[in-house]
C-alpha cells in the first residue's frame, strides 16, 4: 500500500466498485479498503453444516453475510471483496420516473438524467431477463406468472445478472463463467461464475487499470488532511484470526465512502460526534432512512401446483401492483437448498408422518415377502409430498416513508424506525400477496417476524442516512455526492438515496456512482450519444 492515492474507496460493493472502476480506468490511482475477505468460486458454503461459516460474527468469522438486529427492523447486508453482489438476488431494474419527481430527490437527478448511467452499468453487469438455455423456465417462474394472470396484472420476466450461456470468459473481465444450473445458491454465493459480481465484473476492471484493493482493512476514522484530502485510518485484520489487528493509515486526494446505507453512516457519525474530526456535518445526517418497502420471508402454501422454489436463480419475474397510494413491485423468490430443507422441517405438516408410516410400511412388507414389486421403498411419498415443493415465496418492494433515523448508541449504529406511517404500504402489499396466493389456489401465510407480538420487518435493501439533496440543511452530500462542506469527500452507496425506490435499488445505486465518477472525472453530465466516462490522465476534479 502507498502512502497517498488520488482516490481512497471505502467498501467495494456497487457503489465502491463502480467508481473505483470508473476512476482508474481515467488514469488515477485508486486504493479500495474493504473489511470482508475475498472470495474465491470455490470456498462458498454448500452443505448446511458450512453456512454458519457464510455470516459475518464480529471476532469470530469473516462470513459475507452480515445480518443485524434492531429493535423493529432486521438488515442483511454484504460484506467481502464485492460487497452485496455476492449474496444478491441479481435483479437490475431502473427506477420508475416518477420516484425522481418527489421532492426528497435534488432538482439535478432525474430519470432521464439517469438513463444513460444505467446503460453504463447494465452493460458490464449484463443484465438481461432469464434466457435459459436448453432449460424451460423454472416451475416457480411459470407458478408466479400463473398467479399473476389470476389477478389480471401483467407479468414480466426481470433483468438480472446471471450468465444461461455456453462456457464462455467474461467480455468485461476476461474471467471463466459458466452458465447457470438453476441450483438457486444467489444468496450463498455462485461457484460457477454465473452471477455477474462485482468481483468478476467491475472489480477485476478496476484492478486492471492498477486500482489496488485491499481485504479485511476496517476504516474507522477519516480526518482532513493538513493540506488538502483526507487521512484514513483503518484497522488491518488478521486473516487467519478474526480477533487480532493492528492500526494503519492512507491519505487519499479524494475519498468515496461506499460501505453501505449502515457502514457509511456510522462511519460519517462517528467522525462528527465521537473523534469530532468532520464537525461540519450537518443535522441531515442520518436522516431518510428507509426499508425500501421490503417485505420479505412471506409465501404462498400448499399452492395447486408444483413450484420447487428453490430451483433456478433466485428472483426470475415480477409485477406491477401500485395503487393509487403506493408504488409497489412483487417478484418470485427461491431460497438455497440448506435453507429449503430447513423450512422443510420447520413448516407444519401432518402428511409427512403420514407419508412415513406408509413408507415405512411398505419397505417392511417387501422385506418379508408380502409385497411383490421393485419400488417398495416410496420415495415420492418422502420427498414430493413437502411443504416447500408446493410454496412460492415472495419480495415485495414499495414506497414507504422514509422517515426512519440512523444514530449512534454506545458508539454502535442503531435505528430508531417505526412501521406507523407505513403502515398503509404493508397493507396494501399483503392484499397483493393474498390475491396471488389465491391465484395459485394456496393459502398466504405472512412473514412471522411480521406477526403479534413483533411486528418486525426484514430488510435487504436499506436506503438513506446520508441523503442528497439541494440544501445542506435538509441533506447530507450534492447531487453528485460530494459532503457539503468537505470538499472531495463523497458518498456513494444507498446511504445517498433520499427515498424509497420501490425496485430492487442495485442498478441504481451503480448508476448512481456511475454519474459521481463521471462528474468527479469532467465535471458534468455525459453529453447525448456518448457514454465513454474515460478521459486521459488529468488533474483530478478539472474537466478533462
Amino acid at each position: 500500500m502507498k502512502e497517498v492515492y488520488d482516490v481512497v474507496v471505502v467498501g467495494s460493493g456497487f457503489g465502491g466498485a463502480v467508481s473505483a472502476c470508473r476512476l482508474a480506468e481515467a488514469g488515477r490511482s485508486v486504493c479500495v479498503l474493504e473489511r470482508g475477505k475475498r472470495w474465491s468460486n470455490t470456498d462458498f458454503p454448500r452443505s448446511p453444516g458450512q453456512v454458519a461459516n457464510a455470516f459475518w460474527r464480529d471476532n469470530k468469522s469473516y462470513g459475507f453475510l452480515d445480518y443485524r438486529v434492531f429493535k423493529l427492523i432486521d438488515v442483511i447486508q454484504g460484506c467481502g471483496v464485492g460487497g452485496g453482489s455476492l449474496h444478491y438476488f441479481n435483479v437490475h431494474l431502473r427506477t420508475p420516473h416518477q420516484i425522481f419527481m418527489s421532492p426528497a430527490w435534488p432538482k439535478e437527478v432525474k430519470r432521464e438524467v439517469l438513463d444513460p448511467y444505467y446503460s453504463q452499468a447494465e452493460d458490464i453487469l449484463g443484465s438481461q431477463p432469464l434466457k435459459p438455455s436448453g432449460r424451460a423456465l423454472p416451475p416457480r417462474t411459470q407458478a408466479f406468472g400463473e398467479a399473476v394472470a389470476a389477478t389480471g396484472r401483467k407479468v414480466e420476466l426481470v433483468p438480472i445478472g446471471v450468465y444461461t450461456g455456453e462456457d464462455r470468459l467474461n467480455p468485461h473481465s476476461g474471467i471463466p463463467q459458466t452458465g447457470c444450473d438453476y441450483s438457486g445458491n444467489c444468496l450463498l454465493g455462485c461457484d460457477l461464475h454465473a452471477k455477474n459480481t462485482l468481483d468478476i465484473t467491475y472489480l477485476v476492471v478496476a484492478e486492471k487499470s492498477c486500482a489496488e484493493v485491499f481485504p479485511l482493512h476496517r476504516v474507522e476514522k477519516i480526518e482532513p488532511g493538513e493540506q488538502s484530502g483526507y487521512r484514513v485510518y483503518f484497522r488491518r485484520m488478521d486473516p487467519s484470526d478474526p480477533g487480532r489487528s493492528e492500526p494503519g493509515m492512507v491519505a487519499g486526494r479524494k475519498v468515496i465512502l461506499a460501505a453501505g446505507t449502515l457502514g457509511t453512516t456510522e462511519l460519517l457519525l462517528r467522525c462528527r460526534d465521537l473523534h469530532r474530526t468532520l464537525p461540519k456535518i450537518g443535522v441531515a445526517l442520518g436522516s431518510r432512512f428507509s426499508v425500501n418497502g421490503d417485505f420479505l420471508l412471506a409465501a404462498t402454501l400448499d399452492s395447486s401446483r408444483h413450484v420447487d422454489p428453490g430451483v433456478g436463480p433466485s428472483i426470475t419475474a415480477g409485477a406491477d401492483f401500485s395503487t393509487a397510494d403506493n408504488r409497489i413491485f412483487i417478484e418470485d423468490l427461491g431460497y438455497p437448498e440448506p435453507f429449503m430443507w430447513l423450512l422443510e422441517g420447520a413448516i407444519p405438516n401432518a402428511s409427512h408422518l403420514r407419508n412415513l408410516f406408509r413408507s415405512l410400511r411398505s419397505y417392511i412388507l417387501a422385506t418379508i415377502g408380502a409385497d411383490s414389486g421393485r419400488i417398495a421403498f416410496e420415495a415420492d411419498r418422502l420427498f414430493r409430498g413437502g411443504e416447500t415443493t408446493r410454496m412460492l415465496p415472495y419480495l415485495g418492494m414499495g414506497t414507504d416513508a422514509a422517515d426512519g433515523r440512523l444514530k449512534l448508541t454506545n458508539g454502535c449504529i442503531d435505528i430508531k424506525w417505526s412501521h406507523r406511517r407505513s403502515r398503509s404500504l404493508f397493507n396494501e402489499i399483503e392484499r397483493a400477496l393474498k390475491d396471488l396466493s389465491a391465484g395459485i389456489g394456496g393459502r398466504y401465510e405472512s412473514s412471522l417476524l411480521w406477526r403479534w407480538p413483533l411486528r418486525k420487518l426484514l430488510t435487504a435493501h436499506p436506503l438513506g442516512g446520508c441523503p442528497m439533496g439541494d440544501d445542506p440543511e435538509s441533506s447530507v452530500v450534492r447531487h453528485y455526492g460530494e459532503l457539503w462542506d468537505y470538499p472531495n469527500l463523497y458518498v456513494a452507496d444507498g446511504s445517498a438515496i433520499p427515498s424509497a425506490l420501490s425496485v430492487n435499488p442495485s442498478l441504481t445505486i451503480s448508476a448512481l456512482a456511475e454519474r459521481a465518477a463521471f462528474w468527479m472525472v469532467h465535471g458534468r453530465e455525459i453529453q447525448p450519444g456518448r457514454t465513454n466516462i474515460v478521459a486521459p490522465e488529468g488533474p483530478l476534479g478539472t474537466n478533462s
